[in-house]
């Protein structure tokens, strides 16, 4: 068989590139390819190679550079002489054989030179698998069309509209349908009117990949009604679904002994009228009740007391539970069931129990809910028993977890039994980490001996010991606790483990931390209250006279130069006073920080000139205005970069990069000096200290209150001999009046 497997490519182009053996999916296959010229008038084969060549029995010293008719029989040879002329015409062929026992495929087309057919070039694969696969999937299909013949019960597949594709026998007789007359119909004529919904949804369901298993009452072609069991399979095709396949079991029979079953009324009734629980059936036609003496005993009402409803809903239904109550008998109405659904019901007298309730559909023959029965058990009692419990353990769970001291139990060779839940919120473990494991582990190293010492004497005096000890947490900082330890002690009274109650001190060292700071402050302002003005009207006066010596002086000018610098360095050093003392105006404009800084980088451009110091800038375009005092963020930015031209006396270059992170926007001046030591960094910002040899140490400070004023934060970031960057977050929208 040949097939044309493209059109015949333009001339000049490779003529073979349109034909790829690889897209027919058959790449995996044993295979071969070959070439082939013609030459004087003869085919020749000018190459072959490959797994299919060898299965041929084929080998390369009788095959190269030999005609067609020396390599394969006169038959065969005749049919690709034929094939390959064709090849060499321009024209890409497939075509199917078989060559000592072997059945294959084969692929040919023209190879181009310069618009010139110069050879052509083939591809075969071994179709021994397919055909062995074919003859597979014919025997399954015998065995399948046995099954479906031979089974007693209703088989048959669906397509995707509902069509029946395939029935057997027992399907014809359930249904009264012949094969042809089912095979040109759904399902649809067979479904009952008020169930025909519901096996819609259930064959939507498995053409979803879900199978399902459901019942209902079918109508014969004769117009009898048979109830019956489905069982839907989807039909799963390369992960693709292509239909439903189903089985039909005929259960009349079964479910009319069933309905004769439920027709002892007898036995119902006994087991109704012996039951503790509350009882009732409600036909929903006409809304007769039934009720067993439990129902009157737990509820008050009686049967005679029902006799004239109205509605299905009985009166022990209260008002805010009736939406409720409804939604329940939907469900029963439909066929559903409700099992031990926890609820209110009212008595007669008006008490509201707590009662265990579940609800069961009633059938008649024909299938349709007429009735249902409700069972409720009084669980008043064990609600309140559960409720009490509940309580109880909620309170001791609310101490144990939300305490915010650490509460372990630690054996006297240090091996922890317990720690409580608050351990994750104070060092970020879960409590669990600790079980069985060393407790001196988690302390700080130079912390062990204190607290060895500690259990000893607790120990020996077995009263309990207090101490502090820094621990471990879990983002790699340490928590100073303050621990009380208390022996537990044995039949024996000796200690045999100890309780640990820990808090945590980080807060506290804080606040002690603030109010130290907060004291100097007081200090210094009260300080700075009391003495300014008294320091600078002398000062004012000294000024005056020495420039009036200084003009009638003829010797000695550096002296004078040299003291009014240092009373000009007083005078600054009162003005830091001043301000600290004196309440700062907080009008808060929106302020262009970028605009800011050029003004600051042009006020002490020529200070950084002079030493020598190069000052960049660099600002992210997507920088926002924020709401600020801009002559005292101002007065900030001054401050840090004239720090960081001091920092490098022997020259150097000052980055100041400007940039927005979250809902702030950071300045940040990084100079290349010296350095601060690690230990220092905490108390920059006191006043008093600094690092300068002839500072105060008011001006950080200053730089401090400013920006806590704003909410923001000063960040420093220091490494010896490579230098510091310090950095002012300030928030962009935080500080807008409310009048904006």
């Amino acid at each position: 068989m040949i097939h044309n497997a493209s059109a015949i490519p333009a001339k000049g182009e490779n003529q073979w590139q349109h034909f790829s053996p690889f897209k027919t999916g058959i790449s995996r296959q044993k295979s071969m390819s070959f070439r082939f010229v013609k030459k004087d008038g003869s085919i020749i084969m000018t190459e072959s190679e490959g797994e299919l060549f060898d299965l041929f029995g084929l080998k390369q010293k009788d095959v190269l550079q030999k005609k067609i008719e020396e390599i394969f029989p006169p038959e065969m040879a005749a049919f690709k002489r034929k094939v390959y002329e064709r090849a060499l015409a321009g024209e890409s062929l497939t075509y199917e054989g078989e060559l000592n026992g072997i059945p294959f495929l084969a692929a040919i087309g023209p190879v181009a030179k310069g618009g010139i057919i110069t050879e052509a070039y083939g591809f075969c694969v071994d179709l021994s698998d397919r055909i062995r696969i074919e003859t597979q999937l014919a025997e399954s299909e015998q065995r399948f069309r046995s099954l479906m013949d031979h089974n007693i019960d209703a088989l048959f597949s669906l397509d995707m509209d509902g069509k029946f594709t395939t029935v057997n026998q027992a399907c014809t007789e359930l249904t009264g349908y012949n094969e042809k007359e089912l095979l040109n119909m759904t399902f649809d004529p067979l479904m009952m009117p008020n169930r025909k919904s519901l096996a819609i949804d259930n064959f939507k369901e498995a053409l979803q990949g879900t199978s399902q298993m459901h019942e209902v009452y079918i109508r014969q072609k004769g117009g009898g009604i048979r109830q019956v069991t489905f069982t839907l399979t989807p039909i799963i095709v390369l992960n693709k679904v292509l239909g439903v396949f189903g089985i039909a079991k005929d259960v009349t029979a079964k479910r009319e002994a069933e309905r004769e079953l439920r027709e002892t009324k007898e036995l119902l009734e006994a087991v109704i009228y012996h039951s503790s629980d509350a009882i009732s059936v409600i036909h929903l036609k006409d809304f007769s009740v039934k009720l067993n003496p439990a129902f009157e005993q737990i509820y008050g009402w009686s049967q005679d007391d029902l006799l004239n409803m109205s509605s299905h809903m009985l009166p022990v239904v209260p008002e805010d539970k009736a939406a409720e109550s409804e939604r329940l008998m939907t469900i029963v109405k439909h066929g559903g069931y409700v099992k031990g659904v926890e609820t209110i019901r009212v008595t007669k007298s008006g008490k509201r129990i707590n009662v265990s309730l579940s609800l069961s559909p009633i059938y008649d023959e024909s299938g349709e809910v007429v009735a249902l029965s409700a069972i409720s058990r009084d669980i008043t009692d064990k609600k309140l028993k559960e409720k009490a419990l509940k309580e109880s353990e909620e309170k001791y769970r609310i101490i144990a977890e939300n305490t915010t001291d650490l509460i372990g139990v630690v054996d006297f060779k240090g091996n922890v039994k317990y720690f409580s839940p608050s351990n994750r919120l104070l060092l970020g473990f879960d409590p669990s980490l600790y079980d069985g494991k060393r407790i001196q582990a988690f302390f700080h190293p130079d912390d062990r001996p204190k607290v060895k010492i500690a259990i000893n004497e607790m120990v020996h005096t077995q009263k309990p010991v207090k101490f502090e000890v820094r621990c471990k947490h879990a983002h790699g900082h340490w928590v100073t606790l303050e621990a009380n330890a208390t022996p537990i002690l044995n039949d024996g009274d000796q200690p045999a483990s100890f309780v640990v109650v820990a808090r945590d001190l980080t807060e506290r060292k804080k606040t002690e931390e603030m109010l130290r700071k907060s004291d100097k402050l007081s200090v210094l302002g009260q300080l700075a209250a009391g003495v300014a003005h008294e320091i600078r009207n002398p000062l004012t006066s000294i000024r005056g006279f020495l420039q009036l010596l200084q003009t009638k002086a003829n010797e000695n000018e550096e002296y004078y130069h040299i003291m009014l610098s240092e009373l000009d360095r007083i005078n600054s050093i009162v003005g830091e006073f001043m301000l600290l003392a004196k309440p700062q105006a907080m009008n808060f404009t929106k302020t262009d920080l970028r605009q800011l800084l050029n003004q600051v980088i042009s006020i002490l451009d020529t200070q950084a000139i002079m030493t020598n110091v190069q000052i960049h800038f660099d600002c992210e375009s997507n920088t926002p205005e924020i709401w600020c005092v801009d002559n005292q963020i101002k007065q900030v930015f001054i401050n840090m970069l004239k720090n960081a031209i001091e920092a490098m006396p022997t020259g150097g270059s000052v980055h100041i990069h400007l940039k927005k992170q979250g809902d702030h926007v950071i300045t940040s001046f990084k100079d290349h000096g010296c350095g601060i030591p690690e230990e220092r960094i905490a108390t920059l910002g006191e006043p008093f200290y600094t690092t300068k040899e002839k500072g105060t140490g008011l001006g950080l400070m200053i730089c401090y209150k400013i920006v806590e004023n704003h909410y923001g934060k000063i960040l420093i970031d220091s490494k010896i001999d490579e230098g510091s960057t310090f950095s002012i977050m300030l928030p962009i929208e935080k500080n807008k009046p409310a009048s904006e």
